[in-house]
């Protein structure tokens, strides 16, 4: 229930508001108790009851045995991190089988920020050493964007030179990205679970929850140019041909226009200049699909590869259109 309390002035520049009884008592304060005040990116100002906020740990323990699959201990460990958990105590009776201990140094190692600050035979415990407040979702979702569209340009020079090394580049680098996700979606969580470290980000939920949309959009834009980079393999020797091979890269270079387009709107706030990249994307797929009917025409092992790369050059629009429309709520909802 919403209330309304008068600024009032004591003194000579001291401006004071009360709070309401009913809130007071059900939060267990009384004379003297402190309270701490953030300010959100949006200017609302939070009051919050619990103090100090910022040492408080959330804690996941996860107990396992012999019969644990690694695989799913993996994606239990993973899911951890991404809603938010600081702190990962993997638990076992007995001695912890190697091959899960493995597991779980190989996911410290694939995520930001957790480390193991203590271990014995039948315990590990991860914390989450990360400075978030350095590292913000901003920043981690601008690098996601650099990182995709340069897999995407070396995806197709590596199908245009027969590069198996520079394709398996492209697709090491996928790992990264996958990384930066994780890192984003942890971020998003931290920002619903604690209020005072979104005013200590200076990030509004809308903000965050855009930059989460957008961090999925770029994993997969850079899960495409991985499939592009696959497609090397089934080209073999298969040289393209000059003419094909122009068409393509100019397929390309048109899906990561659209890309910078959407990802600067989106940080722009740009409105405007968000509906200009959608518009462009229903060109890109014309031209996609025109494309691919010509690729038809070919057989073998070219035919397919070149089909895998029009495919994913133009879901990389689909994606990057996706981005717009976030721009265009963020920019609408500030």
């Amino acid at each position: 229930m919403q209330e309304t309390r008068k600024i009032q002035k004591t003194g000579g520049s001291t401006y004071v508001v009360s709070l309401p009884k009913k809130w007071i008592q059900s939060a267990g304060l009384k004379k003297g108790d402190q309270v701490a005040l953030s300010v959100t990116g949006d200017g609302t100002l939070i009051v919050d009851p619990r103090m100090p906020r910022e040492s408080e740990k959330l804690v996941k323990v996860v107990d396992i045995n012999p019969s644990t699959d690694s695989k799913a201990l993996l994606r239990l460990l993973i899911g951890a991190y991404v809603t938010g958990y600081d702190v990962m105590e993997i638990r076992a009776k007995g001695r912890i089988p190697s091959e899960l201990r493995k597991t779980i140094q190989d996911f410290s190692r694939r995520v930001i920020g957790p480390e193991v600050v203590e271990e014995s035979s039948s315990l590990v415990v991860l914390q989450d050493v990360a400075d978030h407040a350095d590292l913000d979702m901003r920043k981690v979702v601008r690098r996601m964007h650099l990182m995709a569209r340069n897999m995407l340009e070396e995806s197709i020079k590596a199908a245009k030179e027969l590069d198996r090394g520079m394709a398996d580049e492209v697709i090491a680098r996928d790992d990264e990205v996958d990384r930066l996700h994780w890192f984003v979606e942890k971020q998003h969580a931290m920002t619903r679970r604690n209020v005072t470290f979104a005013a200590k980000m200076k990030m509004t939920w809308l903000e965050s929850d855009s930059m989460l949309s957008t961090a999925k959009a770029l994993e997969r834009i850079a899960d495409h140019a991985s499939r592009i980079a696959h497609s090397v393999k089934l080209l073999g020797d298969s040289r393209i041909d000059a003419e094909t091979m122009r068409s393509l890269e100019q397929l390309s270079a048109e899906a990561i226009s659209i890309l910078d387009c959407s990802v600067e709107s989106l940080f722009k706030r740009d409105s405007s200049q968000a509906n200009s990249c959608i518009e462009r994307t229903s060109g890109l797929r014309e031209r996609s699909n025109a494309f691919l009917d010509e690729i038809m025409k070919k057989r073998g092992k070219v035919a397919v590869g070149l089909a895998f790369a029009a495919e994913s050059i133009e879901r990389t629009g689909g994606y990057s259109s996706d981005i717009a429309e976030i721009a265009i709520n963020l920019a609408e909802g500030q």
